[in-house]
């Protein structure tokens, strides 16, 4: 497995029923493991001067019974890391096929 990758994901605004295309660098850590993705921004605008979210660390745990993806701080699940930790498997299955 690669150490860094890109993924592309789209998060949504349920209250305004419409979501954005973003792009995200991941890096894994293999020590916890855990996932750090950076540079968070809009696909149609990768070398924009801001990031759209800041640096985010997750990871995959079991919550339940059930694989999660939660946040390193907190050790909860939202929709970002739901969304985010998707598009990592995504690539992750696409990667070893």
């Amino acid at each position: 497995m690669k150490q860094s990758f890109s993924i592309i994901f789209r998060y949504p605004f349920k209250e305004k029923n419409i979501s954005i295309e973003l792009t995200g660098n991941v890096t894994a850590h293999h020590s916890t493991p855990y996932y750090i993705i950076s540079n968070i921004r809009f696909k149609n605008h990768p070398t924009g001067p801001y990031d759209a979210f800041p640096e985010i660390r997750i990871q995959q745990r079991e919550l339940h019974g059930e694989m999660v993806w939660v946040h390193m701080d907190t050790q909860k699940e939202s929709e970002l890391s739901h969304i985010v930790g998707k598009a990592i498997d995504d690539y992750l299955a696409q990667s070893t096929s």
